[in-house]
């Protein structure tokens, strides 16, 4: 009787706790059964991680607000009730369904958290009040609901048929003990994904990099190489470690979560995460790197805030040590940067360092995060991948194929971006500011700027053991992997409002009626709906007017009465915008350009003539699509344009329809990409042979010229990088040679510039060629 009183209070005060101290967000509700909950053929029972009254009540309270009625007596716990209790068991229930087998019962997982963060074992504070691999104590629950209550996450898991594991020929027991184990696996694969693994002491882990037997080999060759002494080089390379390694404090996130829950509200009216569910799926079963692409600073903070609001465990972020700053460098170590030279090619005592230390956090079963390009992209395109991180993570998983391994392809993109005007001081030449605490400091300023929204979405996961070819060589594997997961960002791309307001106003020289800009932005966004394939890109649904307001708040446009117009600083920023989906609209911008200019537009002379360009536009912006299936992907094209107005199919040639607003916006879009690859092309064809430099130079004073006679102001024209990209897949495509840094052609240009004569116009090939003194 005393117990059945205490019991009874017990009850009433974890649910008024839970009640005053938990805020719950919940994974998985649409797994909550779709049946009649009276039907008694199909009955649905959920399993507790742990036999808490409190987790009981917040399951209760969680499907109660995702509109399930769920009693008591459906709930179960994998650990063992008291001897006395009235719940129903795992027990009792295997032994109900194997003398009813008309009866189907599924069993759903239910694991919550309570500050779902690891805890370290150097501080018996953090292990009591954060979520961890064993936390059983009454007393430590009881602070980690009072100080973690408010980040709880409460995730119900997929359905388990329990009829399978019924065998008339086995006793009960056997077929309880195949539930519980299966059930027992759930969880742990869901823990480790959502808190990750134990961390060790930082001191340990450093000692364990330094005794990997490479690290090892590399000090001896260093000391006999410079004749040093061993134990300097030993000791340098602790240093190194201590630089790098990262000093993960789950303390230190929780307070930056509820820093940066104030900081977007401040500078972003939403963030928009796409696509996370696979993710989190298969983050149960394997080690994740995310590969996002890199436009911003804010780039990697979004993303550890988004993963932990999804349930996803924090990765460890490889950062430039540029980062490493007083105040702001320790922050973020204990965030989980791992810093590294921005450059350590021909150090291989750095590199052998930084790949032991990324081996040792993938054994553990950390989640990683680096960015593929290296730096920022200035233009808004994709940057040429970087591929020593992922040659390492590659290289690891070769060496130990039992862990796991899939990669995360992440598009990040911003309606307005926080170094928007530093990237157009360093595409105009200047140089790039060097990260400290004042310039960190100055930054603060941003606070009072509006940046519109912010959008995540995730690419589908390339699982290592798919893509992997042990028979070929590293580098071939990095190679072909680096393409997919390119191609993947890309696929996963969010567009914008900026991006399509910025494409339409960038082909207009004069102001733009406000109405008639409304209707080519409604057009560009049917547009793109129709030619996206994968269904990912996430559209807005304000109505245009609206994006017009926002863009001016942003100071991105100006607004005067009906007209729109755009000062010189507005244009160069919309560059950036226009780029993000330039990989989109490159296709049927060309197809419409071809149908426009060429004499003979029919299928067979465009499906050559964007096949000779195709390479090219293929290594510059990642396209998705191999050679082998252009075909059938320009015969979609033409069919969404035709479907949308814009193109018209006369039988045996094609015509643009010039009347449609979207045309002349779409074929300025392909002809500005033309012209840059003309212009390098006819330069080495005049001059024969030149250095880098001065073809640098010829085609930076040449699109200068274009910029200020014909406005193809775009930031891409002024990027090294753009170009370098180009002479790089000339000389893949054995059409350059490239010989103590002087370049030659290596094919017959006249059949190349006669189609030109017909893609570009005539007025800017002879600016182009009077530039290069060849005028006649």
């Amino acid at each position: 009787m005393m117990r059945s009183a205490l019991f009874y209070i017990a009850n009433i005060i974890s649910r008024i706790a839970t009640r005053l101290l938990v805020r719950s967000d919940v994974i998985g509700g649409e797994n909550l059964p779709q049946y009649n909950q009276k039907d008694p053929k199909q009955r649905a029972y959920f399993i507790l991680e742990n036999n808490r009254s409190s987790h009981r009540h917040l399951l209760l309270r969680a499907t109660r607000q995702q509109d399930y009625l769920l009693s008591g007596q459906q709930i179960l716990s994998q650990e063992p009730s008291a001897e006395d209790s009235e719940e129903i068991g795992l027990h009792d229930l295997m032994a109900t369904l194997a003398s009813n087998p008309d009866i189907t019962v599924n069993l759903y997982p239910v694991a919550i958290f309570h500050g779902r963060l690891p805890s370290r074992e150097k501080s018996w504070l953090k292990l009591i009040f954060s979520e961890s691999w064993n936390n059983s104590l009454w007393l430590s629950y009881a602070l980690q609901l009072l100080f973690n209550g408010r980040q709880t996450l409460i995730h119900i898991g997929k359905p388990l048929p329990l009829n399978p594991l019924i065998d008339t020929r086995q006793n009960t027991d056997l077929s309880e003990h195949k539930a519980l184990r299966i059930v027992r696996t759930h969880f742990q694969q869901l823990r480790s994904s959502v808190i990750g693994p134990d961390l060790s002491h930082r001191r340990t882990l450093i000692s364990l990099v330094l005794k990997n037997p490479e690290v090892q080999s590399a000090i001896d060759l260093q000391a006999e190489n410079n004749n040093t002494d061993r134990d300097k080089i030993e000791r340098h390379c602790q240093k190194l470690l201590n630089d790098i390694a990262a000093d993960f404090s789950p303390a230190t996130t929780r307070v930056l979560d509820s820093v940066f829950n104030i900081l977007w509200k401040k500078l972003y009216t939403k963030i928009q995460v796409s696509n996370i569910k696979p993710v989190q799926n298969i983050a149960q079963t394997h080690q994740l790197i995310y590969l996002p692409c890199h436009r911003s600073h804010m780039d990697y903070l979004l993303l550890s805030w988004a993963l932990y609001r999804h349930g996803l465990m924090l990765p460890h972020v490889a950062a430039g040590d540029n980062l490493n700053i007083p105040v702001i460098g320790p922050i973020l170590k204990r965030a989980g940067a791992i810093f590294m030279r921005r450059h350590f090619q021909g150090d291989t005592l750095y590199r052998c360092l930084y790949k032991a230390y990324l081996q040792q956090m993938s054994h553990r079963g950390h989640s990683l995060e680096y960015f593929i390009e290296g730096g920022r992209s200035r233009t808004g395109r994709l940057l040429p991948p970087k591929t020593g991180l992922l040659s390492m993570s590659i290289d690891t998983y070769i060496q130990e194929p039992e862990h796991p391994v899939a990669i995360v392809p992440i598009w990040i993109s911003y309606d307005r971006l926080v170094e928007s005007q530093s990237f157009q001081h360093e595409l105009s030449g200047k140089s790039k500011p060097k990260e400290t605490l004042g310039t960190f400091l100055r930054t603060l300023k941003i606070l009072k700027e509006d940046y519109g929204e912010a959008q995540l979405s995730f690419g589908q996961p390339i699982e290592l053991s798919q893509q992997v070819d042990t028979t070929q060589p590293l580098q071939k594997n990095v190679s072909t992997i680096a393409s997919q997961i390119m191609q993947g960002i890309n696929n996963a791309t969010s567009i914008s409002t900026s991006s399509i307001l910025a494409t339409c106003l960038l082909s207009n020289s004069e102001p733009l009626h406000k109405n008639r800009l409304e209707t080519q932005a409604k057009q560009m966004q049917q547009l793109l709906k129709c030619l996206n394939d994968n269904n990912q890109a996430v559209f807005t649904t304000t109505c245009t007017s609206q994006w017009l307001i926002d863009a001016e708040k942003r100071k991105q446009l100006q607004i005067h009465g009906n007209d729109i117009s755009l000062t010189d600083s507005q244009k160069q920023e919309l560059c950036f915008y226009r780029n993000n989906i330039q990989h989109i609209l490159i296709l049927p911008a060309l197809t419409l350009l071809l149908a426009y200019r060429s004499p003979n537009p029919s299928v067979q002379r465009m499906n050559r003539m964007i096949r000779t360009l195709y390479p090219f536009l293929q290594a510059e912006l990642f396209l998705p699509t191999s050679e082998g299936k252009l075909t059938p992907a320009l015969k979609k094209i033409r069919e969404a344009l035709i479907t949308q107005g814009l193109l018209e199919d006369n039988g045996n040639h094609y015509s643009p329809l010039l009347q449609h607003s979207l045309t002349a916006t779409l074929m300025l879009t392909a002809e500005s990409v033309v012209l840059r690859y003309y212009i390098v092309i006819r330069a080495l064809f005049h001059f024969k042979e030149l250095t880098e430099e001065d073809l640098t130079d010829t085609y930076l004073d040449i699109t200068g010229k274009i910029h200020l006679q014909y406005g193809y102001i775009s930031s891409e024209y002024s990027d090294k990088t753009v170009l370098l990209t180009f002479l790089t897949q000339l000389e893949k495509q054995e059409l350059l040679t490239k010989r103590e840094n002087r370049l030659t052609l290596n094919f017959n240009t006249d059949s190349l510039f006669k189609e030109s004569q017909h893609i570009l116009r005539a007025s800017l090939t002879e600016l182009i060629d009077q530039q290069l003194g060849m005028a006649k």
